[in-house]
């Protein structure tokens, strides 16, 4: 599954707000980011189309500049208090879907020990405009808080965040506790330098490289799981 943009292909004039915008949010510049976005409204385009072409894009070029060691936690800090900027002037003119129905529901969190959650939104946000219920628990989440909401809420996927390379080892533990209270539910981690390899050396069922495939992944992950149920089961 791919994530359908519920918004029209930009036109050129369009496309150079998006573009001002990703490069204040890379540049964090705040006054850039709510002049353009400004402009957005004013102009009637779609809040989606300048959040995810605009902040996230901006943003995920800001994981990779972290990722490559250019930028470091102050610039990724000063850049998310950009992206929020931008988020609180759009979220009033977001659209809402037609008829939209839940897709199910997704638990997410950030480990233990870690305060950063930019990702964590910006993940949470792609899930939400796909039409999933989000049980947020926010930052810095106990393990035992994650695992007893998990229990309680019953999720259809469990999503955790970790920026930190000190907190890992936590989300080690967390895994480990998800799969044995909440085997139903997959579970992805998401972060700086996490890939497939590292969250399945974590115990994780899968990882995302950026907010946009997060849900193409987590759709998959589900997919897997019920189609193992199903078949343990039999006819």
């Amino acid at each position: 599954m791919s994530l359908q943009k519920p918004w029209p292909d930009p036109t050129p004039v369009d496309q150079s707000l998006l573009d001002q915008i990703r490069t204040a949010v890379v540049e964090y510049d705040e006054a850039m980011v709510l002049s353009a976005c400004s402009t957005v409204i004013d102009r009637g385009m779609d809040a989606y189309m300048a959040i995810f072409d605009g902040l996230v894009a901006g943003m995920e070029e800001v994981g990779r500049l972290f990722d490559t060691h250019e930028y470091f936690v102050p610039e990724l800090l000063m850049c998310a208090d950009t992206v929020y900027a931008g988020l609180n002037t759009l979220r009033p003119h977001v659209r809402s879907r037609p008829n939209a129905q839940p897709n199910g529901v997704a638990l997410i969190g950030v480990i233990e020990g870690d305060i950063h959650d930019i990702g964590k939104n910006l993940v949470k946000m792609v899930f939400e405009i796909a039409g999933y219920k989000i049980n947020d628990l926010g930052s810095d989440v106990g393990i035992r808080k994650f695992v007893r909401e998990a229990v309680e809420t019953k999720p259809d996927v469990i999503l955790v965040s970790v920026m930190m390379t000190t907190c890992v080892p936590r989300v080690k533990e967390l895994v480990a506790l998800l799969h044995k209270e909440a085997p139903w539910a997959p579970i992805m981690v998401g972060g700086c330098s996490m890939d497939d390899e590292k969250v399945r050396e974590l115990g994780g069922d899968g990882a995302a490289p950026d907010a946009h495939n997060a849900l193409r992944v987590a759709v998959g992950l589900m997919s897997d799981l019920r189609k193992k149920v199903n078949e343990s089961v039999g006819p």
